[in-house]
């Protein structure tokens, strides 16, 4: 008993050490994995180096960068040529309408940590933001 009780403590404390962005940016990193997983990775690869000339890469895209563009591809898809290391993609990016914001928003922290070089999460604040401007263009 005296060992569960140790125990218990022992993890209180060790999360309880963790600051709120510490936790939230874990979470949206977790989330977003496994919401690119079964949204993304079919054409981008799990290893983010996309699909031979079909499908861009998004490590070492510099698009992954500008989350507010993100945010926009994603909920709304695209199309036309994109270039990605000095090679250019023509194949359409589906909508994901049925994307909500927060999960836009853990799929963004997800791409950013995974290849961007980034620590933190991106808010739904930006998201919210990012869909109501690309909405008026």
């Amino acid at each position: 008993m005296i060992k569960k009780v140790i125990f218990v403590l022992s993890a209180f404390t060790v999360f309880s050490c963790q600051s709120e962005q510490e936790l939230k940016t874990e979470q949206y990193f977790a989330e977003g994995y496994q919401i690119y997983t079964m949204n993304c990775a079919n054409c981008h690869q799990a290893d983010g180096k996309g699909m031979a000339n079909l499908y861009p890469p998004l490590d070492g895209s510099k698009i992954i960068q500008d989350k507010a563009a993100m945010a926009c591809i994603m909920k709304y898809g695209m199309k036309g040529t994109i270039t990605v290391n000095g090679k250019p993609f023509n194949r359409p990016m589906p909508a994901n309408p049925k994307l909500q914001e927060l999960e836009i928003a853990e799929v963004i922290t997800y791409v950013n940590m995974k290849w961007g070089k980034d620590s933190v999460y991106t808010p739904i604040a930006t998201v919210t933001k990012a869909l109501i401007d690309c909405v008026k263009r």
